[in-house]
């Protein structure tokens, strides 16, 4: 039986849409937001201390954003088939992530930007790409 799988994904959650039973597997980021700062920064000195801790916050926010990316891509590892969509950047930053995995690369259908969605729709829009995959 083959295991296909839809993804749909942004920075706050993943849903894993498997299309065979329409099982709905919910991965959550726990990423903080990236920290963003008004106002100008002086150079050197203590007068910089603010840029340092937004620099600190954004390598957080990065490495917190791998270690979600690794997490997804382990719940996919089962798949023999995968379709990422999703809102925003998340979806293409999960694809380069997977590419640097030569197994799961090459099982990456199609890669589309997709609106919010409820369960129910994700489930629909997932068995409707597989079904029209085995008519072509």
């Amino acid at each position: 039986m083959d295991r296909n799988v839809g993804l749909w994904i942004d920075h706050k959650q993943a849903y894993a849409i498997w299309h065979e039973d329409g099982k709905v597997e919910v991965i959550p980021s726990q990423i903080e937001p990236p920290a963003h700062y008004s106002g100008g920064t002086r150079l050197g000195g203590k007068l910089n201390s603010s840029a340092d801790t937004e620099l600190r916050h954004n390598d957080r926010f990065k490495l917190q954003l791998h270690k979600y990316y690794q997490q997804v891509i382990s719940a996919l590892k089962r798949a023999d088939s995968i379709f990422i969509m999703g809102p925003g950047e998340a979806k293409i930053e999960l694809e380069k992530a997977i590419k640097k995995n030569k197994d799961l690369q090459r099982r990456i259908l199609k890669v589309e930007t997709a609106a919010k969605m409820t369960k129910n729709q994700m489930v629909a829009y997932v068995k409707n790409f597989y079904k029209n995959r085995k008519l072509t």
